[in-house]
This record gives structure tokens, sequence and C-alpha cells, in this order.
């Protein structure tokens, strides 16, 4: 794979605009996958969020997915090829990869999820670090990866929502409609899926009219708060436990990634929800 870089401007997996009104619109661009989570597509959203970041002609950024949804979440058919031979190695690129993936987190401007459908394991979990979500009435997220024996991938859910909450999330890998997104914290607005666009544009120009001095001070304050409230000790504790994990994978994972191999993800995706149905 070529270097990515901010100074990359071509790109496979993402689409990268900005419009008059200081909105930068980075579009997730594998409709074909679900947009799902590929290292290609994490390490070119990176880029872009840190290329818009430093545009000055930039106040405020947004995400958003092309085709029927906005991400089933992590790309299961790239992890199955992963080498878990070593536990350091493994290690290495999982703290890597959460650098790259909490990049919304670490931005100097706000940045909005604009969700349709879906938002799945590590796409929910990447909404959860954007400033602002605004999801459409019939979108559905949650951890259902962990059903599969996959754990959730920085686990910042816990830091919204109240202890119980975050166990039933966790504990059962159901996945939350919008509207009940909404009352838990995981999601700041729920709309129509027609007014989507509409409603996300609204809030973003609102927002690229806010003095930019004011919208940096005050997202580096709230981050910091939560930080120092612990935030960042639990996320790297918890990226510890997965890097161990990781390397030797459960049981029901191991299946699901042999079965990705030989018969496909569609299918191996059927089977290990199976033994789910009619509990939800």
């Amino acid at each position: 794979m070529a270097e990515i870089t901010p100074d990359t401007r071509k790109y496979e997996d993402i689409l990268y605009e900005v419009d008059s009104e200081h909105i930068c619109w980075l579009t997730l661009n594998r409709p074909e996958k679900a947009n799902a989570m590929s290292e290609r597509l994490i390490l070119e959203l990176r880029a872009a969020l840190l290329r818009a970041d430093q545009d000055d002609d930039v106040n405020v950024i947004v995400v958003r997915g092309a085709g029927r949804g906005f991400s089933g979440g992590y790309d299961l058919d790239g992890d199955s090829q992963d080498d878990r031979s070593s536990i350091y190695p493994y290690r290495l690129k999982y703290i890597r990869q959460f650098e790259e993936f909490i990049t919304p987190w670490l931005l100097s401007k706000p940045v909005i999820a604009s969700v349709h459908k879906y938002a799945i394991g590590k796409a929910f979990e990447f909404s959860l670090f954007c400033d602002y979500t605004i999801a459409t009435s019939d979108t559905k997220m949650g951890y259902s990866e962990v059903r599969y024996g996959l754990s959730a991938h920085c686990l910042f859910m816990p830091w919204l929502v109240n202890m119980k909450t975050a166990k039933d999330l966790l504990l059962t890998g159901r996945e939350v409609p919008a509207h009940e997104a909404k009352v838990l914290g995981l999601i700041s607005e729920v709309v129509e899926p027609e007014d989507l666009h509409e409603a996300t544009k609204r809030k973003a120009m609102l927002m690229a009219r806010i003095p930019r001095e004011m919208q940096q001070m005050h997202k580096m304050y709230l981050n910091r708060l939560y930080e120092i409230q612990g935030l960042r000790t639990a996320t790297d504790y918890y990226l510890e436990l997965v890097a161990v994990l990781g390397q030797q994978p459960v049981p029901e994972y191991v299946e699901l990634t042999k079965m990705t191999v030989e018969k496909g993800l569609r299918a191996a995706l059927d089977h290990a929800q199976a033994r789910y149905k009619d509990l939800d």
C-alpha cells in the first residue's frame, strides 16, 4: 500500500470536498462493501481529517457514508488475513490503528457524523469520537461484533452512558435503534431519512459560523476534561486487553474467520447470527 499522508490528494475509499460554507464533506465510499472499514479506508480517512484540520478554508468537518448505510463496521474479510503468530507485532498494529481511529477526537475543528441506516462495531465507535452525531430514524447501531467473538475497538461508549446501559450493550451485543440511542446519549439528533442532508448541513453551517478560536478552545477544554477524569487511561487499558485477546481469538471468532475464507462473509455471518435468533 502506498504511503497515505495529510498531503495525499487522491483517495480510493473516500471522497473529499469543501463547499462554499467552509464545510468539508468526507464520504466513506465503499458502498459495495457497506463501507466496511478496511485498513486503507481508515488510513485515508485519517489523512483527510488531518488535511481538513489544517485547511484554512475549512471550519467544520462532516463524515458520512455512500450507499445504503453509514458503515457496517470493521472489514472482516481483511481481518481474516491478519498474522496472529506473535502478540507483539499484533499489539503494535492495534495501537497504531487505535491512534488512527480516534482522529476526530484529536482534531481542533468540530467533526459531525452524519449517519444513516446502520453504524455497527468500528463505525459505531467512530461516530462516538465525533463531536456531534445526526442519525436517521431508521438507523441501528451497536457492538454486534461481540456476538462473533470480536471485541469492540476503543470502548469510548461507557463515557457516554450509565453503567447499566454500558453492560447491556456489551454483554448482549444488541443493536440500538436511533430514538433509543438519542435517549441514551449515544447520538445528538434524530431526523427522518429524507431530511438527513439538510439537517446535517444546517448544523454544520451553524458550527462553521462560530468564531474558530472559540470552537478550538472549547473543544480542547471539553476533551481534556474527560481525559483528566481518566478517559485515555481507561481506553489504553482496554487496548492492552484487546491486543492479548486478538492474538488468541475466541473459538467462535476462529470459526467465523475460517468460514469467511471458505464460504464468504455473508454465509459466515448468517451462521454466527443463527444462535441469537428470536432473542432480541
